[in-house]
């Protein structure tokens, strides 16, 4: 068993795959195949490229990490000199990956779709349960669908449809699907995919709101909507028409802190630390963007920011946003605190809405 098999067989046993095609796909695609020659890491806080040839070990031990992704990407191909800023594409760490192909319910023969081919390794692992020829896996970015395209063949799998295309759009000329399944994350789920679904066809995609990037949407496809429960917490790139979000400095000045509102607040900004809590304010509040930093805390909308450290709070805009997250959170706590599983989305041509518990309770999601 060479040092590569070896790292593969101990990462089958490390992730106790409990699904059995999973398992065995697992076992049966060689992940190094996939794993560009070149990949990125962080270096004195920038993404700096790391070669195989220079450090082979270090890079075959990342190959088969278990729980990390591997930057395949930064700043869209074209990083500065200095190292790159952020990361574009990847290939998923294992333990995300074979959470999600667990939830797909796939089986041999289904006709799939993937939005997102990225190295072309999770589209391996789809064609050892459904055929080659039944998977299409698109890709935004030509130089990464070239080197999808390329690996697959290498691997075996030449059978799969490789194709560059706007993921968004979905791909009409092979649908309908009975299985859909996003390697990027939207905070929309498009209608394109909807309408190319069959009847009972399963959506698998990750959902982030701009409050928060972690969520697996689980969608079931019947009478002109997609409709289900949140099956986990994963995160994933965003994919790139919805990149958008709200930036603290399209509307923060200091103009703007001196005219900002200060005051005390019930707010609990430690409860947003429990992931539960902070994926249930943000279906409440999608349109607001909050990250902690240094222990403060910051959100923003596209008119609005509100800053809070230390009990005390500083808003500006026409919406008080830490009050709306305190009231978020007072409200989650009211219904005994439910967990992201307890939530479910349902998507229609006019919207997106979001329920607890009960389809029939639900609320229009705001768009960021």
């Amino acid at each position: 068993m060479t040092g590569l098999e070896g790292l593969h067989a101990r990462a089958a046993e490390t992730l106790d795959i409990t699904e059995p095609w999973v398992r065995r796909a697992f076992e049966a695609v060689p992940r190094h195949e996939f794993v560009p020659g070149t990949v990125w890491v962080v270096d004195n806080g920038a993404y700096r490229p790391l070669r195989r040839e220079d450090d082979p070990d270090r890079w075959a031990r990342m190959a088969y990490d278990p729980v990390q992704a591997i930057a395949t990407q930064v700043d869209d191909g074209a990083p500065a000199p200095g190292g790159g800023d952020v990361p574009t594409s990847s290939i998923s760490a294992p333990a995300a990956v074979v959470t999600m192909l667990a939830e797909l319910d796939l089986r041999p023969g289904h006709r799939v779709l993937e939005i997102g081919a990225g190295t072309g390794y999770n589209a391996a692992l789809l064609a050892e349960r459904a055929g080659a020829g039944r998977v299409t896996t698109l890709e935004i970015d030509s130089d990464v669908a070239d080197g999808a395209r390329g690996a697959l063949h290498r691997a075996g799998y030449g059978g799969v449809t490789v194709l560059e295309a706007d993921g968004e759009q979905g791909w009409r000329s092979g649908a309908p699907y009975d299985r859909l399944v996003a390697t990027a994350s939207v905070a929309s789920i498009p209608w394109a995919w909807v309408e190319q679904m069959v009847p009972g066809g399963l959506i698998l995609a990750p959902f982030r709101t701009a409050f928060c990037s972690h969520g697996l949407a689980r969608l079931t496809v019947s009478d002109g909507r997609a409709e289900g429960r949140f099956a986990g917490a994963v995160t994933f790139m965003t994919v790139r028409g919805q990149r958008a979000r709200p930036r603290i400095d399209a509307v923060f000045s200091t103009e703007a802190w001196e005219e900002s509102r200060e005051s005390k607040t019930d707010l609990d900004v430690t409860a947003l630390a429990d992931p539960h809590a902070e994926f249930a304010v943000g279906l409440r509040l999608a349109d607001v963007a909050h990250w902690p930093q240094d222990g403060d805390h910051w959100w923003c909308t596209r008119d609005s920011w509100a800053y809070a450290t230390d009990g005390a709070v500083r808003q500006w805009g026409p919406r008080d946003l830490a009050d709306e997250t305190a009231e978020a959170l007072t409200w989650w706590e009211g219904a005994g605190r439910p967990e992201l599983f307890d939530f479910g989305l349902t998507v229609m041509a006019d919207g997106h809405w979001v329920w607890l518990g009960d389809p029939s309770a639900a609320w229009p999601l705001p768009a960021a």
